[in-house]
């Protein structure tokens, strides 16, 4: 950037981040450098209600002769198994309860099944899509609140399912959670789902996909977002709430003064600069192109699906 620079640019000099081509092919395999959050080890009590949720889980798995058992099998893993216990504070029960919903849910809605061409209109504007991964290799998830383009609300929310489904198909070895970049420029109140939409939104994401979330980083957040926040942060729960960062252009900078410091976030702090698209003040001058997107990501996360260990 300008600022860094001093005397007369040379003509051979490299060109700045609004001079490079912008490039349509999404970041889509993590780097080599990348360091995995390694979790803590459990002690002999955790251990003990993890093998009785297993035996538990056993009891009701599909017969192996149902075309739904190795999409099931697959995600009932001991790496689920902990993040539901993990989601319930070691509450056994409620663990219990909670991922016996998912399982319901899961062989009623086929989450890992949507039909790609059923979605893609809902993907066409680059509303949602996937683009980098932090340092901890987590896959970033952004939104354009901006480039909704539908009123279809069941389409919207098998979209929405769809992409944390693929999310999770991009995590490599050692990571399960994601960040999530919501990109407010331009938005207006009316380029939000319905609020049965929302409701249903955030349904399945807490009693479906617990413990999913590394970071949800806000990018120039309008004033009925920060008057939503205001009023229900207090009742978000204080490990939540401290994910959830207002990304600032320079290091150190105080935003508007009228937030804590441990809410901002300056990405390259989390995210290499060069995956960092130019509009969150990073280095990839990235331009969506749907086709080339949609190819890619199929390419890498099945067409039309692919059965994983979760």
């Amino acid at each position: 950037m300008d600022f860094f620079r001093s005397g007369k640019q040379k003509a051979s000099a490299t060109p700045s981040v609004n001079e490079k081509e912008p490039v349509s092919e999404p970041v889509l395999v993590v780097q080599k450098d990348y360091k995995p959050i390694i979790p803590s080890p459990l002690d002999d009590t955790q251990q003990q209600k993890l093998t009785q949720l297993r035996e538990y889980i056993n009891t009701i798995l599909l017969p192996e002769t149902d075309d739904y058992y190795p999409n099931e099998k697959g995600f009932l893993t001991d790496a689920t198994l902990h993040r539901y216990m993990r989601a319930r504070k070691w509450d056994y029960e409620a663990a219990k309860t909670m991922l016996e919903n998912t399982i319901h849910w899961r062989r009623d809605f086929k989450p890992d099944l949507l039909d790609p061409n059923y979605i893609k209109p809902e993907a066409e504007t680059g509303k949602m899509y996937w683009n980098c991964f932090d340092h901890a290799g987590r896959p970033v998830w952004v939104m354009r609140p901006r480039h909704q383009n539908s009123k279809d609300n069941e389409r919207q929310i098998k979209h929405i399912v769809f992409c944390l489904e693929r999310g999770i198909r991009l995590m490599p070895k050692g990571v399960e959670t994601i960040d999530i970049i919501i990109d407010f420029k331009g938005a207006l109140a009316a380029h939000h789902p319905s609020l049965s939409t929302s409701k249903k939104f955030l349904e399945i994401l807490s009693n479906h996909y617990p413990e999913r979330l590394g970071y949800a980083f806000i990018v120039k957040s309008p004033w009925f977002f920060l008057t939503s926040f205001k009023l229900i942060s207090p009742f978000i729960d204080p490990v939540t709430r401290s994910k959830i960062k207002f990304v600032v252009e320079k290091k150190d900078e105080k935003g508007d003064g009228k937030r804590d410091t441990s809410e901002l976030a300056y990405l390259p702090d989390y995210i290499p600069e060069d995956q960092i698209e130019t509009e969150f003040y990073g280095d990839l001058n990235f331009k969506f192109d749907i086709d080339i997107y949609w190819t890619r990501l199929l390419a890498l996360t099945g067409n039309p699906h692919k059965v994983i260990d979760y």
